[in-house]
């Protein structure tokens, strides 16, 4: 029987656990290293595509990756990298996808690409020392490939210009909920900040749901999925092994 397994994959910055059948892991693999790959050859031309705080174009003859990235930054009103670690996520689900897989999750630090045929849990980490998160169960996907991301200005090495525990944003692709995970997490300064931040991603195209927790506080706004507690468990945290406090990664 050819049952899901679990394997956490570190490529360069990229720290990502990839849950599908065996037989399609490689081909996650595959896609992740191909977006990696992408990313840096552009980079080394356009040094700024990796500074720029604000939107950029991309380019008439940029790669399928960077392109995705540039619209979703242009949605969010954020730098394209803000929207890197969901593209990337989304890449390797959807070379799992192109070889026949019809489940595939990849965790990309906490931003994460589905595509479900069956129900899935997610853990939302917004305290690093409690052993229950809130978490949401995310109905099948449809075979659509959907982003689940997530945005902290408490802790994490991502940029972030806000005060947010948890910014959460689920979308129609990964590299947009990332990038607007961003934003709503910019623009979370402290609890008083909720409704309005929530407000100012709730009219962009593809927004499923987002939820945020500021000073304790939680704002909710679209169709939120069924809500729950889950218990943490270490092992199923995406980190980077170099970063303070993360868990090594692993063949696994």
């Amino acid at each position: 029987m050819n049952v899901e397994t679990r394997k956490k994959v570190q490529m360069g910055e990229t720290a990502a656990t990839i849950t599908c059948k065996e037989e399609f892991v490689s081909a996650v693999i595959g896609g992740i290293a191909k977006a990696r790959a992408e990313i840096v050859a552009y980079a080394r031309d356009r040094p700024e595509f990796l500074l720029s705080l604000e939107p950029l174009a991309a380019e008439e003859n940029a790669p399928e990756t960077i392109r995705r990235m540039c619209i979703a930054a242009e949605e969010a009103g954020v730098g394209p990298m803000a929207s890197v670690a969901g593209a990337i996520a989304e890449a390797g689900v959807e070379a799992a996808r192109s070889a026949g897989a019809t489940h595939c999750i990849v965790d990309n630090g906490g931003d994460i690409a589905l595509l479900l045929d069956h129900p899935a849990v997610v853990g939302i980490i917004d305290q690093l020392e409690s052993d229950l998160l809130p978490a949401v169960e995310i109905p099948p996907t449809d075979g659509r490939i959907l982003g689940l991301c997530t945005s902290s200005g408490i802790f994490g090495h991502s940029i972030s210009f806000g005060r947010a525990e948890a910014a959460t944003v689920m979308a129609e692709t990964a590299p947009l909920a990332d990038a607007l995970a961003t934003a709503l997490g910019n623009g979370c300064k402290d609890g008083s900040h909720v409704r309005k931040a929530l407000e100012s991603i709730s009219g962009i195209d593809g927004v499923l749901w987002a939820m945020a927790i500021v000073d304790g506080q939680v704002g909710t706004m679209g169709e939120m999925p069924r809500l729950l507690q889950a218990k943490r468990n270490s092992e199923d945290v995406t980190v980077h092994s170099d970063f303070p406090g993360s868990i090594p990664a692993n063949d696994g």
